[in-house]
């Protein structure tokens, strides 16, 4: 494995694996998924997203960057569920609570392109 890459086959089974997607699906239905878009030209992104916590990734033409509200609704962030902070705790070895969880849907057809850090 890549340095700095975990993997953990059978952390959850399948009846935990259900309860976290229902979880997930509770979350959605208080900060409906959006398509962000692209800062310089306004494209769509082809993947559309949501946010947990108590800040949210966001795209538009002001640029990239976090906030504490959705950009449609206005509303802040649902809290980060219980069932998703019992994984961070588990298996991210970092000693604080994340502030914030992107969540992204891929309908078919929906792509990431690559990501690359400033340099």
């Amino acid at each position: 494995m890549p340095s700095g890459l975990k993997y953990h086959p059978g952390f959850m089974d399948q009846n935990a694996q259900i309860a976290l997607a229902d979880a997930l699906r509770a979350a959605v239905a208080e900060a409906p998924l959006f398509t962000p878009i692209m800062p310089r030209t306004g494209r769509p992104f082809s993947v559309r997203m949501t946010n947990l916590g108590s800040l949210g990734w966001v795209s538009d033409r002001a640029g990239y960057r976090y906030q504490a509200t959705h950009p449609e609704t206005g509303k802040p962030w649902p809290a980060i569920p219980e069932m998703v902070m019992d994984v961070w705790r588990a298996v991210s070895g970092y000693p604080h609570a994340p502030e914030a969880c992107l969540v992204n849907y891929y309908a078919q057809g929906a792509k990431m392109g690559l990501h690359r850090g400033p340099r």
